[in-house]
């Protein structure tokens, strides 16, 4: 009964793990950089460091007296020998399907993870008024372009996108945040459609290949010659060889 109680326990911290979302929290924002590790609720701050975490500078080491070995004899280079070409496992059909295998799951993987926040805000600004517009207009132009994949490959929970422009400032403004996080269960999920389909891949090249060299063998035994059919043809030589021989 007691064994049956710590399986429970352990099958469900398992399953805690697993289905818990871990992941990231960064950005540039208030002109400071922040970095931070998100577990369930949690973030654990990693930039900027907070004061009392600074480490105590460590005490530095005399540097040891190094002991002299006695030289030893230069050995001769050896003579260089030539190396077998070593042939790739796969032809050019399972490399390709390979890496649109490999693509595929990178693609799932995308879709895996959450945008809990993602914060842009960009006002443009600048000495000159015309280059302010213009790359006003580029920074509007590639946000266009971008919004339809993102809403595509993630699914994002909260989102505050906007951008100006300020011709009186000198210097461009920008705050940038992103929240993600991701289940541990999606990530093996991910590895494993990778790991699966390339294993097929592997096994069927596998028995591509020992199948040509089957088939190699079988040409190799069919344009040997037959030792009996040599030997008499020896023979006959030899008796011809002969008879010239006594004929003068």
């Amino acid at each position: 009964m007691i064994g049956w109680i710590i399986l429970g326990i352990f099958v469900a911290l398992l399953l805690l793990l697993l289905f818990t979302p871990v992941g990231v929290d960064l950005g540039y924002e208030g002109g400071e950089f922040h970095l931070s590790a998100k577990v369930g609720a949690f973030l654990i701050q990693l930039l900027p460091k907070k004061p009392g975490a600074e480490k105590k500078p460590k005490k530095e080491k005399k540097p040891k007296k190094k002991k002299k070995k006695p030289e030893e004899p230069e050995e001769e280079p050896e003579e260089d020998k030539p190396r077998k070409k070593r042939s790739l496992p796969f032809n050019r059909d399972e490399i390709l399907e390979l890496l649109r295998t490999v693509l595929h799951g990178i693609g799932k993987f995308g879709r895996a993870w959450h945008v809990d926040r993602f914060v842009l805000h960009y006002i443009a600004a600048g000495d000159d008024p015309y280059d302010t517009a213009m790359t006003y207009g580029y920074v509007n132009g590639a946000l266009s372009s971008l919004a339809p994949i993102c809403r595509e490959r993630f699914r994002v929970k909260d989102c505050s996108v906007w951008t100006d422009v300020d011709f009186t400032a000198d210097w461009m403004s920008l705050e940038l945040g992103l929240a993600m996080t991701i289940t541990l269960w999606r990530i093996f999920g991910v590895i494993n459609s990778i790991l699966f389909g390339a294993l097929k891949i592997l096994l069927r090249s596998k028995r591509r290949r020992k199948k040509e060299a089957k088939a190699l063998k079988k040409a190799g035994d069919g344009e040997a010659a037959d030792p009996a059919e040599t030997e008499n043809t020896n023979t006959e030589n030899i008796q011809a060889e002969e008879r010239m021989a006594a004929n003068g």
